[in-house]
């Protein structure tokens, strides 16, 4: 634990450094940066090519930010597997822009060009080796194959062994004839006794809406009068207050 504390700083105080380089003058790498960009968004798709900025200059502002943004997250340990695997990604494009040393005809530049590719060369393997550095924790596909072997040896247990396999087969073939014997005889009573209560239930109904129509025949002048005797009131009261209104009306006219 404590040589990733110090490794981690380590190997990403170089991305810090050109990351803030690159951030306060882009203009110094841009020239360098043009052919790589423009190959970029010529050889990738266009979903892709079309998140490259055509703009050398800030083609470098983002891949300062992104060596920066990596560098701290490496050297803080937050998400150090994936903040490595960024940062290798983000070297390729920068290592083809400014150390391309094929290029140069001067011995000298060649040479110096050269020390730093394989220098980025380097920087690049330590970071596959961080990327995918686990801390002593099994991988994801060793934790997948120990569950899927774990699930097996449950299933497996689960069932019967070849000894006893015959009589559960039996068994469960005795029970599900017993389950259908008893549904088949409780079916047909039910059958049988809904079929005997029909007339019952019948003859019930019948009898209950005569009694709801005798109910209602006799109820019905009831109600009429009812409503004749309400009608008749609310229309002495309508009268009333048309007359009263009808007097305070020719008062205030005359």
């Amino acid at each position: 634990m404590l040589v990733r504390r110090l490794a981690r700083p380590m190997l990403s105080s170089i991305f810090l450094t050109a990351g803030f380089n690159s951030l306060r003058n882009p203009d110094r790498p841009a020239p360098a940066a043009a052919p790589v960009v423009d190959k970029l968004r010529s050889v990738l798709p266009p979903q892709l090519s079309s998140l490259v900025p055509s703009d050398p200059a800030t083609a470098v502002r983002v891949n300062g930010a992104v060596h920066v943004v990596g560098g701290l997250m490496l050297a803080t340990g937050r998400f150090p597997r994936v903040a490595s695997a960024v940062l290798a990604a983000s070297l390729v494009p920068t290592t083809l822009a400014g150390h391309a040393f094929w290029q140069e005809d001067d011995p000298a530049k060649r040479a110096q060009q050269q020390i730093h590719f394989f220098k980025n060369v380097s920087l690049f393997g330590g970071l596959l080796i961080a990327a995918v550095d686990t801390e002593g924790k099994p991988s994801a596909v060793w934790r997948s194959k120990a569950a899927a072997h774990r699930a097996g040896e449950a299933v497996s247990s689960a069932l019967p062994s070849g000894s006893d396999s015959s009589d559960t087969v039996q068994s469960l073939k005795e029970t599900v004839g017993h389950v259908a014997e008893a549904a088949k005889e409780h079916g047909a009573h039910w059958a049988s006794v809904a079929k005997e209560q029909a007339p019952v239930g019948a003859e019930a109904m019948k009898e209950r809406g005569e009694a709801v129509a005798e109910a209602a025949r006799e109820n019905a002048p009831v109600v009429a009068e009812a409503v004749r005797d309400r009608g008749g009131k609310a229309g002495r009261q309508a009268a009333k207050q048309a007359a009263k209104a009808a007097a305070q009306a020719r008062a205030q006219l005359a």
